[in-house]
């Protein structure tokens, strides 16, 4: 076969429907008439096999998906069709329910997007027809009739589907033209601030496990520490040059240093008092006692000790962090009091007092009103934001605007554990030309991963 043309549309195709190789595993009741029609759409009829066709590449999809997840992280990310999608629910659907449901949303958008096509002078070219007819050739010569019949699929049913999602692809760019991609740096704002963070939030927690909040006088201690880096940025040569992250480190260091220091005393302090307490019993204990006695239990007690203080260990306490970042207008992720604060400063400018935030005391500095970079970057997501928008609203208004009749024979589809759908995508092919196979197995003899050629295999859990 010409791989040529089939290249042509593979490419056109991110989902690279025309070379995914599906299978399904299941009992009888899992084959389809696909001559049924599934739904019409303003007098057009989809057929089942068509319609089944697209909802199993869904399902494959998904599964596809977490079988990535699972190889990437190297841990298993676990699917399953017949669960709940929300546990804690129990009148919730399932997650086959509601692939289901998204798939014939899916499947309504695309063929409503080719009715349209016309009205943007949206068209297959030749080349890419001649490309559909050889990749839906290739499918139907790579699996066997089981899978065929299993899909309900014709050779003409693959070729429509796959004009139908390059038609899809090629919508996209005209129904967003009209977008304004015009934004001003006003409306895409992104300040720059560098901030400490020194938390208010307590770390212990009570008998039923509720945190206990600090006391006043522990805050009190917490703005210290804030008001310690103020000081000490506000002292530096020049504020608005200083390094928040190298600043913090120096403090913090401080810090810890002064802790270990008031801990070594404290110690020493009790171990005086030990020892006094011990010389006074030991006197009262030499009489009727051996000397030699006394001192070898005094001996042994002081060692004890000296072991137990030789093998302590001490990690550093993080008693503040620092940050950079930008933020917007409709910033939700800063405190509220910190962003307030921030707003009223101009480049370099470091607010003058700590501010009490909601969990945590802040000292903050404007390093830049408008970040170029950051705000650049905002125009481009407020045109994505926008482009996404009209395109949405386009497609919503075709559906509500259509007469869509859903049939009987599309209801009667299940996407269960029992019926589970794979692909395999062939890796010695380049992601414009790739192969696959799909090949069904019965319920007993689902074991083929040992298949090759980029052999897409399904396991039922019936078995």
């Amino acid at each position: 076969m010409k791989r040529t043309s089939a290249k042509v549309v593979c490419s056109l195709l991110t989902a690279a429907i025309a070379v995914t190789g599906l299978s399904g595993c299941g009992g009888d009741s899992t084959v389809v008439d696909g001559t049924q029609t599934a739904l019409v759409i303003n007098d057009e009829e989809i057929n089942l096999g068509k319609a089944n066709f697209m909802l199993r590449y869904q399902q494959a999809t998904m599964v596809n998906y977490y079988q990535t997840m699972s190889s990437m992280f190297g841990q298993e990310y676990s699917l399953s069709f017949d669960a709940l999608s929300d546990t804690s629910d129990e009148d919730s659907p399932t997650v086959g329910e509601n692939l289901k449901a998204d798939a014939l949303t899916s499947i309504e958008q695309a063929f409503l997007m080719r009715q349209h096509a016309s009205e943007y002078e949206v068209a297959l070219t030749e080349e890419e027809i001649t490309g559909a007819q050889e990749a839906a050739a290739s499918f139907m010569e790579s699996n066997d009739a089981e899978t065929l019949t299993k899909l309900g699929i014709t050779q003409e049913d693959i070729q429509d589907v796959i004009e139908v999602y390059a038609i899809q692809l090629k919508m996209h760019d005209p129904m967003i033209a009209d977008v304004d991609t015009e934004v001003s740096d006003e409306e895409a704002q992104q300040s720059k601030i560098s901030y400490v963070r020194v938390s208010t939030e307590g770390t212990e927690t009570d008998e039923n496990g509720d945190t206990i909040e600090l006391t006043d006088e522990e805050k009190a201690e917490k703005k210290d520490i804030a008001q310690r880096f103020l000081d000490a940025l506000n002292a530096s040569e020049d504020p608005a040059s200083v390094t928040f992250a190298d600043l913090r480190t120096e403090i913090n260091d401080q810090l810890n240093e002064e802790r270990r220091a008031e801990e070594a005393a404290a110690q020493e302090d009790s171990s005086t008092a030990e020892d006094e307490t011990g010389d006074a019993a030991q006197s009262d204990s030499t009489e009727g006692t051996s000397g030699d006695a006394a001192q070898s239990d005094s001996t042994a007690d002081t060692s004890g000790d000296s072991s137990s203080t030789d093998t302590e260990e001490d990690s550093d306490v993080v008693y503040l962090t620092s940050s950079q970042t930008t933020f917007g207008a409709d910033d939700e992720d800063l405190d509220d009091a910190l962003k307030e604060a921030a707003e009223t400063l101009s480049d370099g400018e470091v607010y003058g007092e700590v501010i009490e935030g909601e969990d945590a005391y802040y000292v903050v500095r404007m390093d830049s009103v408008l970040d170029r970079d950051a705000t650049d970057s905002q125009k481009e997501t407020i045109v994505q934001e926008r482009q996404s928008e009209a395109y949405s609203d386009l497609l919503d208004g075709w559906i509500e605007e259509s007469d869509i009749s859903v049939k009987r024979a599309w209801n009667r589809l299940e996407v269960t554990d029992y019926d589970l759908y794979t692909m395999t995508v062939d890796s010695a092919d380049s992601s414009t030309s790739t192969d696959s196979t799909a090949e069904t197995d019965s319920a007993a003899n689902t074991d083929s991963a040992a298949e090759t050629d980029s052999t897409a295999n399904t396991d039922s859990s019936a078995g």
